[in-house]
């Protein structure tokens, strides 16, 4: 679920600054790529100016379809449900008591992947409008994904240190986010809707 995974991503910041796992597992001692190539000069062409054309009229606004109470029953439950998320995985990382080993991070991580699953499940048991059926398979769909992109993370931290692997994989995650984000903000649940700036400064 998307606010379960805007702390995921925090999660992956702590692994990166709290796992002592060798600067090459992130690329640390990698050399500094070369420099870019500045761009050639370009020569600018003096031309004399030509008679604007007058603006042309802008068409007039599309009428906004009101919301149904059906559709509107779902974006509060939506919303709901998000703040809910957020507010389970701040607890979950508050009673974390060995977040800055590896073996603890992994179990943190064990325990937000489990929840997420917890909550999508609840997400796509919502009665849902007709009217969004289209846009919820669509979202079930991204769930799927989202939920083996966490499957496979959870298997790379039970087979190595090396964080390569997972943090390729939490880019994947990533654009799954942006892409439920869209969805659910597009059926008008705002509530739960992605901040990646504020997401980056979180410190627990």
């Amino acid at each position: 679920m998307l606010r379960i995974l805007l702390y995921v991503a925090a999660l992956i910041c702590l692994f990166g600054g709290s796992i002592v796992y060798g600067g090459n597992a992130i690329g640390a001692w990698d050399p500094l790529p070369p420099a870019p190539t500045p761009p050639p000069a370009v020569k600018v062409h003096h031309t004399k100016p030509t008679k604007s054309k007058p603006p042309e009229t802008a068409p007039a606004p599309a009428p906004v379809r009101r919301k149904t109470p059906a559709e509107k029953a779902w974006v509060r439950s939506a919303n709901g449900l998000c703040r809910e998320s957020r507010s389970g995985v701040q607890t979950i990382v508050a009673q974390a008591t060995d977040a800055g080993s590896f073996s603890g991070s992994v179990a943190l991580f064990e325990r937000i992947r489990s929840y997420n699953k917890e909550m999508n499940d609840r997400f796509l048991a919502q009665k849902v409008p007709a009217s969004y059926r289209p846009q919820i398979a669509k979202l079930r769909v991204l769930f799927a994904k989202e939920e083996h992109i966490f499957d496979l993370m959870h298997q790379t931290l039970q087979r190595t240190r090396n964080m390569k692997p997972f943090f390729r994989l939490s880019d994947q995650l990533t654009y799954v986010a942006l892409d439920e984000t869209d969805l659910i903000s597009n059926l008008g649940a705002y509530g739960c809707d992605v901040d990646l700036p504020s997401l980056f400064g979180v410190h627990y």
